[in-house]
């Protein structure tokens, strides 16, 4: 069991466990006070779900898998927020959702060409064999609100492929790189996209401030100032900076210019034993224990 500081995840029956990217995304995703219905795909333990359930208590989530959903199903029957969150055994492919949703999460495979692993739950988990970048890509505009955002991590030498499968139908607005130290390259990069036509409103709320798009999880912590020419972030990270123009009157509907995603940095260790940054613990602090 892994125990966060509201709720646990038992996994002992999933392939997949409780690991830093999905706390990341868990904690990073986009959230607006106006969400109503929110999407996990490829669901696992439930842990985003149950994150998203707590950064959102207006919100009913729901999460897909192509496995077995029922630890996910007995976590969120023993969290405070049973109630709003339902899980489906189908490929998203097949998911009949009743309704569009304000916001989609996913913590996707993504491995593609790769040696698979001998144990076929983690294969399906990791690999892009049941579920490749396109399909993904179809499910979410198939499934996703008018203005909708759809957040995932990716390893980052994915993430131009993913880009590149998504051009012309979805609008990357935000792109967190994760560095696991500040020695090394960014390893993960934390995506959100729009549709097109909403790709300017929701670039106008993310540049809004911290208030527009920060969840609980990150609106505890304090925004420092940033670097001239840039503007702040929006998840109000201390010290996080948007590597982007400070945004004028004038909009890309406004002007015909492509949208210009908003584009910052993430480190999540300083190099020493359990030694984290004061971003990554400000972003995570209300669902690790030891934070």
């Amino acid at each position: 069991m892994f125990r966060f500081k509201q709720f646990a995840v038992r996994q002992d029956r999933c392939p997949m466990k409780v690991g830093t990217d999905g706390v990341l995304l868990g904690a990073w995703a986009p959230v607006l006070p106006s969400d109503r219905r929110v999407l996990d795909i490829g669901t696992g333990t439930g842990l985003i779900a149950l994150m998203m359930a707590q950064r959102m208590p207006q919100a009913r989530i729901a999460g897909v898998d192509i496995d077995d959903v029922s630890q996910a199903r007995e976590n969120a029957d023993a969290s405070p927020w049973g109630a709003r969150l339902e899980f489906h055994r189908c490929p998203v492919q097949e998911f009949a959702a009743g309704g569009a949703f304000d916001l989609i999460v996913s913590n996707p495979p993504y491995f593609v060409g790769s040696l698979t692993c001998p144990d076929a739950g983690r294969t399906a988990a990791r690999h892009a064999v049941h579920l490749p970048f396109e399909a993904l890509r179809d499910a979410v505009l198939r499934l996703l609100a008018p203005g909708g955002r759809f957040a995932l991590i990716l390893p980052s030498s994915e993430t131009e492929r993913f880009l590149s499968v998504c051009r012309d139908a979805l609008t990357l607005v935000r792109r967190t790189d994760v560095r696991t130290t500040p020695c090394r390259e960014a390893k993960r990069a934390l995506l959100c996209l729009t549709r097109p036509a909403g790709a300017p409103l929701l670039l106008r709320q993310l540049t809004a401030g911290a208030s527009a798009l920060a969840g609980p999880a990150v609106s505890a912590g304090a925004s420092a100032s940033a670097p001239s020419g840039l503007v702040a972030s929006p998840l109000n990270v201390p010290g996080a900076a948007v590597a982007v123009p400070a945004v004028s009157a004038a909009l890309p509907e406004e002007t015909g210019r492509p949208v210009v995603p908003l584009r910052d940095e993430l480190v999540v260790g300083t190099g020493g034993h359990e030694s984290y940054t004061p971003e990554y613990r400000a972003l995570t602090r209300d669902f690790y224990l030891k934070f």
